[in-house]
């Protein structure tokens, strides 16, 4: 049974680590602004399954450090855990909602109709894209 809650930010650290910096320490995962942010856990019969941060400010929105267990990629997790966080984000008053989208990820958030803006950029050796989405009641 599929279940989506608010988390604690300390819950999102070790399946942010697992997915996104394995390679790098625990403490590359921890966002300064984490306390800003409002974090939400995807779990499977009592499993976190996926885990994304949402910073909200006015009318625009930035989601963070969304991570999906590899074990359970490609099943709808975080399809699931997306649109509940746009939901959400709309419901809050969010026009707008990005991300700093990894290349990798780009045809998982073009399916999700967002957009790419501007042009493909690096922070270390991981390329990213911002990829938008204007949020209305659909």
């Amino acid at each position: 049974m599929i279940q989506i809650e608010q988390i604690a930010p300390l819950v999102t650290r070790q399946l942010r680590h697992e997915v996104l910096y394995p390679e790098s320490s625990i403490a590359s995962v921890i966002l300064e602004e984490d306390h800003l942010g409002i974090h939400f856990g995807l779990y499977d019969n009592n499993e976190l399954i996926a885990v994304v941060s949402l910073f909200i400010r006015g009318e625009e929105a930035q989601f963070r450090k969304f991570a999906t267990d590899s074990r359970y990629q490609n099943k709808g997790y975080g399809s699931n855990l997306l649109t509940y966080i746009l939901q959400y984000a709309y419901q809050q008053g969010v026009k707008k909602i990005w991300c700093h989208a990894r290349t990798s990820a780009v045809p998982f958030y073009k399916k999700h109709h967002f957009g790419a803006v501007g042009e493909c950029f690096k922070k270390g050796p991981i390329e990213y894209l911002r990829m938008e989405k204007t949020l209305d009641e659909n």
